[in-house]
């Protein structure tokens, strides 16, 4: 029966995914065993697939027995995702530190060790903060997990099982990974790099810019900056967490991604954000003309600039809630229920 299936996927779900193939098949034959104990004539019942489970127990009860062991920081159910998740993180720390330290080079054209020594520092500190906030955020999941579990173990019945999800409704990992990456090479730039966005000019060897942000006004909005980025990069965790499409999982992506853009516009429309000597800037670098159409119409445009920026991150916005609300619609119409296996003889 279905609610067999459901059992057998519940147990292996919080177990190591090496040893889930050959404990279903245990598993599912052990049922089969107690339930022909059960059986007198004709085939099993709804009652006797209940009894039998019930006598088996809650499946976080009987998984905890094949592990043999409760002791452990992060659960079977989340340490694919957490390792996944750690060298995501890791890797883009390192990589955008690196990035860094070679544009930083680069632009400088220093011999000396400060800026090597000023790196190491900074990839070991990166790496450790990256390893301990993942590692806080899966441990808290993990106890909520287990919390959740030990409150419905009380009146635990078979009808509390999950349905199987349809692997149509399978997440794809690379969008999730593509968009921790993203956000971090995005975070590295607004605290390390924010000098070099801005109009770039290279005289002699030697490159000006004139920034596009007031960056001492940038500076008071980290902290806000960091709470976009830590509710991002939750989001993808849970895609890579949950790993199957559902209603609930497109609610709680469409209420994210609507607080972190509101977030964003909220510090973009920010006037002072931007640089108020920008056009000055210009034309005293002999980067733009003092006069002529070119510069009237920057003069007419710049002030304007944030309201594009937030219209196109908005509408940006908008169209990945479409995207992602499409995808769902389409996964679920594709897939199809399982079908109900014969009933046992």
């Amino acid at each position: 029966m279905e609610v067999i299936d459901r059992y057998i996927y519940a147990v292996t779900q919080r177990l190591p995914e090496q040893q889930r193939e050959d404990i279903k098949r245990e598993l599912q034959s052990l049922i089969e065993d107690m339930l022909e104990e059960r059986m007198t004539t004709g085939p099993a019942s709804k009652e006797d697939v209940e009894s039998v489970l019930l006598e088996l127990g809650p499946p976080n009860e009987l998984a905890a027995k094949y592990r043999g062991y409760e002791r452990y920081l992060i659960g079977p159910m989340l340490i694919d995702a957490y390792l996944t998740t750690l060298k995501i993180v890791l890797a883009s720390i390192v990589i955008g530190l690196t990035a860094v330290f070679i544009i930083d080079t680069f632009l400088s054209h220093s011999g000396k060790l400060d800026p090597v020594t000023s790196y190491l520092a900074s990839l070991v500190t990166g790496a450790a903060q990256g390893f301990a906030w993942v590692t806080v955020v899966f441990a808290w999941m993990e106890y909520r997990q287990r919390a959740g579990n030990g409150s419905r173990n009380k009146t635990w019945r078979p009808s509390d099982l999950p349905l199987i999800p349809d692997a149509k409704l399978k997440i794809n990992r690379i969008r999730p990974i593509l968009s921790i990456f993203f956000t971090i090479a995005v975070m590295m730039i607004c605290l390390y790099l924010t000098d070099l966005l801005g109009i770039w000019r290279n005289r002699d060897g030697v490159f000006t810019s004139v920034p596009y942000l007031d960056n001492d006004v940038f500076r008071h909005y980290w902290p806000l900056l960091w709470i976009v980025a830590a509710l991002s990069i939750t989001k993808q965790i849970v895609r890579i967490i949950v790993r199957y499409r559902s209603s609930k999982l497109l609610a709680f992506h469409i209420v994210m991604t609507i607080i972190t853009t509101m977030l964003v516009c909220i510090m973009l429309s920010d006037q002072t954000l931007w640089n108020p000597h920008f056009i000055r800037d210009l034309t005293a670098s002999n980067l733009m003309p003092a006069e002529g159409d070119n510069f009237k119409t920057l003069v007419s445009t710049w002030p304007r600039v944030s309201e594009w920026l937030i219209n196109a991150i908005v509408l940006f916005a908008l169209l990945n809630i479409i995207r992602e609300s499409l995808a769902w619609y389409r996964a679920k119409s594709s897939s199809s229920p399982i079908p109900q296996k014969k009933p046992l003889v």
